[in-house]
């Protein structure tokens, strides 16, 4: 499944592929890259998660968050890879690219 969303200059993008009863989720935008992957599963009534982020990137609390609700509502494992880069992008823009997201 392929899902986007654009407001202005920004386009933000999902793919989501189906791994068995689990998901493997891609969301990029503008010069995309991996810039950090959020792991979450179902356990015992919690959802648990890990999270790798590499230096200087900032989609590791998206990518977190993202993959937290999806395993809380699906029941399942979610692994987000997030990488989505504007030049000069304001703050106003980057609440954009969260609610776009959402």
């Amino acid at each position: 499944m392929q899902l986007s969303a654009q407001q202005g200059r920004l386009n933000i993008y999902l793919h989501v592929l189906r791994l068995g009863r689990d998901l493997q989720v891609i969301c990029g935008g503008g010069d995309s890259h991996i810039g950090a992957v959020a792991l979450a599963a179902p356990e015992s009534g919690q959802v648990q998660t890990r999270l790798l982020a590499l230096p200087g990137h900032k989609e590791d609390a998206l990518a977190l968050r993202m993959a937290q609700h999806m395993a809380q509502e699906l029941h399942c494992a979610v692994c987000v890879s997030a990488g989505i880069h504007y030049d000069n992008i304001t703050r106003e823009e980057i609440q954009q690219v969260e609610q776009m997201v959402q």
